[in-house]
């Protein structure tokens, strides 16, 4: 700014402000869940088999087994629940200048990452994701771990080609082609 230019700091209208939560998300791919599942199966399975130890073996656990299985049943139906609502609420969106990432079923969170604030991405292929052919886009911020964004369940294809689309934006920031280089 020159000093003949008056400085001006004028209210932005909020009505015209672009809105994202009229963007429509994309939804992790249905197998996702199927991961899930597993993952809380190997949870509660081995949770199970220590429980089972501790009231086989410790005489303090067979006088509260009258409780400890009711709640370990109980938390096995709970989690499932608030699992199964989680994936319906998750989604995100690759745009133009930025990535959205939506979840949460209590506390909602959206979290929207300028592209010229990523500084590197993982593509991540856990065992179970591999058999569904399903992989994770992690996409690492410059504001630190708040504004890191984790997507799961993306099939693997649709993950490389958004990693590669986000790197090709990435490079053109960076090193934007000028009018003579064309």
């Amino acid at each position: 700014m020159s000093a003949d230019t008056p400085f001006t700091n004028e209210a932005i209208d909020l009505e015209h402000l672009p809105k994202y939560e009229e963007i429509l998300l994309k939804q992790p791919h249905a197998d996702y869940w199927k991961i899930i599942c597993i993952n809380l199966l190997i949870f509660f399975g081995l949770l199970g088999l220590g429980l089972s130890a501790l009231l086989l073996f410790v005489d303090e656990f067979k006088l509260n087994a009258v409780w400890i299985v009711p709640v370990y049943l109980a938390l096995i139906i709970i989690f499932f629940f608030l699992f199964r609502l989680s994936f319906k609420k998750r989604g995100y969106a690759v745009r133009t200048h930025d990535v959205l990432y939506k979840s949460g079923i209590i506390a909602e969170s959206t979290t929207i990452v300028p592209l010229n604030r990523i500084q590197h991405i993982e593509l991540n292929e856990g065992i179970f994701s591999r058999m569904y052919k399903l992989g994770s886009l992690q996409l690492f911020t410059a504001g630190g771990q708040s504004g890191h964004i984790h997507i799961s369940g993306i099939p693997i294809g649709e993950a490389k080609s958004i990693r590669d689309l986000l790197l090709k934006k990435l490079d053109l920031l960076e090193n934007p082609i000028t009018e003579t280089e064309v």
